[in-house]
């Protein structure tokens, strides 16, 4: 596992905000290891980055201060990564999953930035468990006790909040953020089921079955998402993801898919559509 957790670690360098750098040329970002799991078809490491060993920490690439206050806490556990996950079947890695959070204002965004380390292609996706700050971070900062008066209180609508230097910031429950993990996962790595007639197999599972990415993606309230340098709206995106499984499935070119989505949709695809068809099924990214 020691080389799976180096290996990820040369993801961190892309989020562009570490400088310190071990012996190996990977940045420094202490972490501590939750669970391994085996799952259907792949396995699944979780693993928690620590605001202890890291914030005062002059040997870790997110050294802050010796001597943090409490903003400075709260501005780490809010801004920086603070779960990561690795799906991989062995000792290969067969995916990278990391929780990235944007602070902007009183606004808070999530999004997983997913990584294939076999091919270096990543891609962005919105993550649906919202909080503004994780539930590790949050139990961490109370039992850190830089705040005396922290807490975890329950929330008046449903949910935990994090009671810190007198203001509450609501909770992301960590056991919900795993479960969407998961499910990405096995929708990106999941080894495919044998399928005797891929085409019947696609038109049954086009529309609210397995292969319908409009149901994966309709409580998604981001507008864009940006895959190997193209933005697409969640329509299209849901037909690039498409693209890129009927391939896997079987289909032999991207004209045929296109000709395929169409007689199972009962109309023709927009430009931008077939587009997004073709550079689903030409993308390389498991």
């Amino acid at each position: 596992m020691k080389k799976i957790v180096l290996i990820f670690l040369t993801v961190i360098a892309q989020v562009n905000v570490f400088g310190q750098v071990d012996k190996h040329g990977n940045p420094v970002f202490n972490s501590e290891l939750i669970s391994e799991e085996k799952l259907d078809g792949f396995e699944l490491t979780s693993s928690y980055y620590t605001v202890d060993n890291n914030i005062s920490n002059k040997g870790s690439s997110v050294y802050v201060i010796d001597k943090p206050t409490l903003t400075d806490y709260l501005k780490f556990a809010r801004d920086l990564p603070s779960n990561f996950f690795i799906i991989h079947q062995g000792q290969s890695v067969m995916l990278m999953i990391m929780v990235m959070q944007k602070n902007d204002g009183s606004k808070t965004s999530l999004t997983y930035k997913i990584v294939n380390p076999n091919n270096g292609k990543s891609m962005q996706v919105p993550c649906n468990v919202w909080g503004e700050v994780s539930e590790k971070r949050a139990d961490e900062l109370v039992k850190l006790n830089v705040d005396t008066s922290a807490k975890i209180i329950d929330l008046a609508n449903s949910g935990k909040g994090l009671l810190f230097n007198g203001i509450v910031y609501r909770i992301q429950p960590y056991d919900k953020l795993k479960a969407e993990v998961i499910e990405i996962a096995k929708q990106l790595a999941a080894p495919e089921e044998k399928i005797k007639d891929p085409i019947e197999y696609i038109k049954k599972e086009t529309v609210g079955g397995k292969l319908d990415f409009n149901k994966l993606l309709e409580k998604e309230t981001q507008t864009l998402f940006l895959y190997d340098g193209v933005a697409y709206n969640k329509k299209d995106f849901a037909i690039y993801l498409w693209g890129k499984k009927v391939k896997v499935i079987g289909i032999n070119s991207s004209e045929n898919a296109a000709k395929l989505w169409e007689e199972i949709n009962g109309r023709t695809l927009t430009d931008s559509e077939k587009k997004a068809i073709i550079n689903g099924f030409d993308s390389k990214t498991k």
